[in-house]
């Protein structure tokens, strides 16, 4: 993943429904800022997130967050730590 134009397998059950709300995605955020997460890990659980067709968001905020991480126009997730704190700042906005 951190090579331009590579690719990287996808692993999910698909047989369950999931939510993800405000607090779920801002823990998620907050994982990859302390570096517990890389911007690949996060990249892997948005696209895995974006392939699933049972999977329901709490608003459309937190659904464009999901997809703009998972844009294949990104290469792999945020490069920039400021990128993932406005993100944050964004969602708890309001």
């Amino acid at each position: 993943m951190k090579k331009k134009g590579a690719s990287i397998s996808l692993s999910f059950y698909e047989d369950q429904e999931v939510f993800i709300n405000i607090k779920s995605i801002t823990r998620l955020l907050q994982e990859t800022l302390t570096e517990n997460l890389s911007n690949i890990h996060l990249a892997y659980i948005c696209d895995c997130i974006t392939l699933e067709e049972k999977v329901h968001f709490e608003n459309e905020k937190i659904n464009d967050i999901i997809f703009n991480i998972a844009d294949p126009e990104v290469h792999g997730g945020y490069k920039l730590k400021i990128d993932l704190e406005q993100t944050l700042a964004y969602l708890i906005s309001g």
